[in-house]
C-alpha cells in the first residue's frame, strides 16, 4: 500500500478517458439542486453565499470540557444548533443549506432567480436572526454547556454549481469567487459581508453597516432586527424558535448518545448521533490553491469547462490518495478543498504522522500528474494543513442528508494552517513535527508566523530520498563508529556524532529541490 506514480497517473488517464463533456448552462428557474447537478451537468448560478461559523468550536470540544461534561452533551448540542439553522434559512428566507463543514454551515440564497436585492437582503437578515437565535435562544436552553459564539460572512455573484461523484453522501460543490470569498471573510466574532451585498441592501440594513478593511459589519440591537424583519415581510418568532429546540433537545436523551473508541477504520455511514467514534489520529486538510482565481479569469465555455475538467480529476485523485493509496477516511469535499483523517494503526501517533506526511507529498506529486495530462492547471497548487490530537467523529442531520462532522481541537488547527497556507506548501503542527523519524523532520522547518513546520514543493520522491539519505547515514556512522571503536578512539566517534548534530540548520523554510518530475513525452 502507498502511493506510485504509474498507478496515479494510470488513475487520472483512465479518468479523464470515461470523463464524459462537461456542459455548463445558466440556471433560469427553480430546481432542485441536489437533482439537477453532477459532475458534468452544471449551471452558473447566481446568489449569496453565506458561512456561519462557531469560533469556539476548539474550545467547547477541549479535553477539560469534554471530560466534564461528557461528548454526549457536546454531540447533542451541535444536533440541536444544525437542525434549528437549517429550519430558520428554508423556512424564513427559502434558502439552501449545501453542508456543514464540523460547526461552520454554508448556506446559498438563488431564489428568485437573478433578483439581487432580494438575496442580499435574505443573506443578511439570515446571518443577523442566526447569530440572535443563538445568543437569545439557543444558548438559554442549553444553559449548563460553555455558551456558543456565531462569526458569519456573506458575498454575492455567480458561481459555477455542481456536484461531486462521491457515493452515499450528498457533495453539492460551487467554485467561483462568491462562495470562496464569503467563506475567508468570516471574522473572529461577528458579522461581515461584501461590498456586492452591501450595494444591494435596503436603507435600513445599510445604516446598520461600517466599513472595515474593504468589508462591511453589521450590528443590530434584537429591536432593530424585529422592525428589519418586520420591514422584508419575515415572520421570526423566538418562543417558536425556543419550543421547536427544546423538542430537539428532549427528543435525543443523553443516555441515548453513545461514543466509543475507534479500534477499526472508521466508516461514515454507520455513524449517527447516537453512534460516535473518537479517536486520536490526523486530520488533513488539502486545498487546490490558486482555483478560485483560476476559474474567475476563465472567460469562455472553453476555459470553463477545462477548469471544472481539472477540478474534478484532482478532486477524486486526492481522494484516492486518501483512501485507496493509505487507507485513509475521507470526510467531506469544501469546494475546493478536501478533508480527510487518519487513525490506524490505533494510538500508533509516529505511524499516523508519518503517513500523513506522505499522503501529503503523493497528492503534490498527483498534482504534477494532472498538469501532464492537463497543462492549462500548471498555475494551481496545493495547500495542506495536518494536526494530530483527540478527535470525535460523528454523522448529523436526518436519514440521507446527513453531514459527516469531526470536531476537536487538531480539526480546527489543521484547517487553520493550511489557510494561511500557499501554493504548494505542506504545514505541520509540532505535535505532527515531534512524532516524525529524523529523515522527515529535517524535510520542515518552523515558521513563527503559523506557528508550524513547513515545507514547500515536497513530493513523493523527496521522501523517499530522505529515508535512503537517513539509511546511508547511519550505515556510514556504524562503519566509522566500528572503525574507530577498533583503534581505540570511541571518544572521537562519539565527538564526530556530536559535531554532526550541532551542524544541522533550521531556516525559516525549507523548499525542497523537487527531484520528481513526471516523464515528458
Amino acid at each position: 500500500m502507498g502511493w506510485e506514480k504509474d498507478k496515479s497517473d494510470r488513475r487520472i488517464g483512465e479518468h479523464l478517458e470515461n470523463l464524459e463533456d462537461i456542459h455548463i448552462e445558466p440556471l433560469v428557474r427553480e430546481a432542485d439542486l441536489d437533482d439537477l447537478l453532477s459532475e458534468t451537468n452544471c449551471r452558473e448560478i447566481f446568489g449569496a453565499h453565506v458561512y456561519v461559523d462557531v469560533p469556539n468550536i476548539a474550545q467547547l470540544s477541549s479535553e477539560p470540557i469534554v471530560s466534564k461534561d461528557g461528548y454526549a452533551r457536546l454531540i447533542r448540542a451541535i444536533h440541536c444548533y444544525e437542525r434549528a439553522l437549517i429550519r430558520i434559512i428554508t423556512d424564513l428566507f427559502d434558502g439552501t443549506s449545501i453542508h456543514f463543514q464540523g460547526a461552520k454551515m454554508h448556506a446559498l440564497f438563488y431564489r428568485p432567480i437573478n433578483d439581487q436585492q432580494v438575496l442580499a437582503t435574505k443573506a443578511v437578515l439570515f446571518q443577523l436572526v442566526a447569530r440572535d437565535y443563538v445568543s437569545t435562544v439557543f444558548n438559554a436552553v442549553f444553559p449548563d454547556y460553555v455558551a456558543f459564539e456565531t462569526a458569519s460572512g456573506s458575498d454575492i455573484g455567480t458561481t459555477i454549481g455542481t456536484k461531486s461523484g462521491q457515493s452515499g453522501s450528498r457533495e453539492l460543490l460551487f467554485v467561483g469567487p462568491a462562495a470562496n470569498h464569503a467563506a475567508h471573510i468570516v471574522p473572529a466574532k461577528g458579522i461581515r459581508i461584501s461590498e456586492d451585498v452591501f450595494t444591494n441592501l435596503p436603507d435600513d440594513l445599510q445604516k446598520a453597516c461600517t466599513k472595515s478593511s474593504g468589508v462591511y459589519r453589521i450590528t443590530m440591537t434584537s429591536a432593530e432586527l424585529d422592525s428589519a424583519l418586520q420591514t422584508q415581510g419575515v415572520k421570526y418568532d423566538r418562543e417558536r424558535t425556543r419550543e421547536a429546540l427544546e423538542k430537539d433537545r428532549d427528543a435525543v436523551p443523553l443516555s441515548e448518545i453513545q461514543y466509543s473508541d475507534a479500534n477499526v477504520k472508521i466508516d461514515f455511514t454507520t455513524l449517527s448521533i447516537r453512534n460516535n467514534k473518537r479517536f486520536s489520529g490526523v486530520s488533513v486538510f488539502a486545498d487546490l490553491s490558486g482555483f478560485t482565481a483560476f476559474v474567475e479569469e476563465a472567460e469562455t465555455d472553453e476555459e470553463k469547462t477545462e477548469a471544472l475538467r481539472i477540478f474534478a480529476v484532482a478532486r477524486r485523485e486526492f481522494s484516492r490518495v486518501l483512501r485507496t493509496d493509505y487507507d485513509g477516511v475521507f470526510v467531506q469535499h469544501q469546494g475546493d478543498r478536501i478533508q480527510g483523517i487518519l487513525h490506524l494503526p490505533k494510538d500508533d501517533e509516529s505511524q499516523v504522522a508519518m503517513h500523513a506526511i506522505e499522503i501529503a507529498a503523493a497528492m503534490q506529486s498527483s498534482l504534477d500528474l494532472i498538469k501532464v495530462h492537463l497543462p492549462a492547471a500548471e498555475p494551481l497548487g496545493l495547500a495542506i494543513g495536518i494536526d494530530y490530537g483527540r478527535t470525535l467523529a460523528s454523522s448529523l442531520g436526518e436519514r440521507g442528508d446527513r453531514d459527516n462532522l469531526c470536531v476537536g481541537k487538531a480539526v480546527v488547527n489543521a484547517a487553520r494552517i493550511q489557510e494561511a497556507s500557499d501554493d504548494s506548501e505542506i504545514a505541520i503542527s509540532g505535535t505532527v513535527f515531534d512524532a516524525l523519524s529524523e529523515d522527515l523532520q529535517s524535510l520542515f522547518a518552523h515558521d513563527d508566523d503559523r506557528d508550524a513546520y513547513v515545507a514547500i514543493g515536497l513530493t513523493f520522491s523527496d521522501i523517499e530520498l530522505a529515508q535512503k539519505a537517513l539509511m546511508h547515514d547511519k550505515a556510514t556512522h556504524l562503519s566509522v563508529g566500528a572503525v574507530l571503536g577498533a583503534a581505540g578512539l570511541g571518544i572521537a566517534a562519539a565527538a564526530i556524532g556530536i559535531a554532526a548534530a550541532a551542524k544541522k540548520e533550521q531556516p525559516g523554510t525549507i523548499e525542497v529541490s523537487r527531484p520528481y518530475a513526471p516523464d515528458e513525452e
